[in-house]
């Protein structure tokens, strides 16, 4: 496995001359670890326009996906763009879509950028869909969030990059003028990818927004698995039934401490009004009876 893996990554370097050894190790780092998939998270990768990072840092520890669009969003007023955001849907079968596509070789253009990404995170938790992920930019950044399918960004890209002279074919109706007005007025684009869709397509997409001048930061990552999805969602069940069980103690421990304390104050007031005697009626009668006869 990790020979094949390993000669579909250097494939890529067979055709062109070798940079750096340290670029070579970086690709074949990252496929390996897209490949294999994480059991309870998705990977990100994040390329910034104008970084001048020499290698990718590569993070281990866990982040989530507020966390990694607050720190990767991000423009200019030269930048059409502040951030694209490719997110891979799933397989047909429910596994990991971006996975599959690397293992299977069919992103070379995008493994060939492995090596000028910024950084690449291996754990980033909350990648459930684009609708979430749109919602988490949004709550990090004050521009407009707007998602787009793969056909609608290269039509996105297309449009900046047209001139002054050159017209984009008028809308058919309204509707059609509604949406290409909010894409167009759109900062951050959160693009759906298809993993069943023509993979040259995802793959030159993806590539000419990391070249583009117009785009400043561009992120790759992907829906997690279902399994992944259900596990996570199991074990914030039982976190929560965890919580709960906690508070229910806590919450019944009170109550009979203050139970307690509740028969401590009956007794004492139980005392008033008691008084003690040397001798009661009936034991006096009962004296008097027995001297007397």
């Amino acid at each position: 496995f990790f020979d094949l893996l390993f000669s579909c990554l250097s494939a890529q370097y067979d055709t062109i001359p070798i940079q750096t050894t340290t670029m070579k190790i970086t690709a074949i780092a990252t496929g390996i670890a897209i490949t294999l998939g994480f059991a309870s998270a998705a990977p990100a990768i994040v390329w910034k326009n104008g970084s001048s990072t020499s290698s990718p840092s590569h993070i281990s520890e866990r982040i989530n996906s507020r966390s990694l669009l607050s720190t990767s969003i991000g423009g200019d007023d030269s930048s059409a763009l502040a951030a694209v955001v490719f997110l891979v849907g799933r397989d047909a079968d429910g596994s990991e879509g971006l996975a599959n596509l690397a293992s299977s070789g069919k992103l070379p253009q995008v493994q060939n950028k492995y090596g000028v990404a910024d950084s690449i995170h291996h754990h980033v938790d909350g990648v459930e869909s684009s609708r979430s992920i749109a919602r988490d930019a949004r709550d990090n950044f004050d521009g407009k969030v707007v998602e787009v399918t793969l056909g609608e960004f290269n039509r996105k890209l297309a449009s900046i990059a047209q001139t002054t002279l050159e017209e984009a074919p008028k809308a058919s109706n309204k509707a059609e003028q509604k949406r290409r007005r909010e894409i167009s007025e759109a900062d951050v684009l959160v693009v759906s990818v298809n993993p069943s869709d023509d993979a040259s397509s995802i793959d030159s997409s993806i590539v000419a927004a990391i070249d583009s001048s117009s785009v400043k930061n561009v992120i790759l990552s992907s829906i997690r698995s279902t399994e992944e999805v259900k596990h996570a969602r199991k074990l914030a069940v039982m976190d929560r039934f965890t919580q709960t069980n906690t508070q229910r103690v806590a919450s019944r421990r009170l109550e009979d401490q203050n139970n307690n304390n509740n028969n401590n104050n009956n007794g004492d007031d139980s005392s008033e009004g008691v008084y003690y005697v040397n001798m009661t009626p009936n034991m006096l009668s009962g004296i008097l009876f027995f001297f007397m006869f």
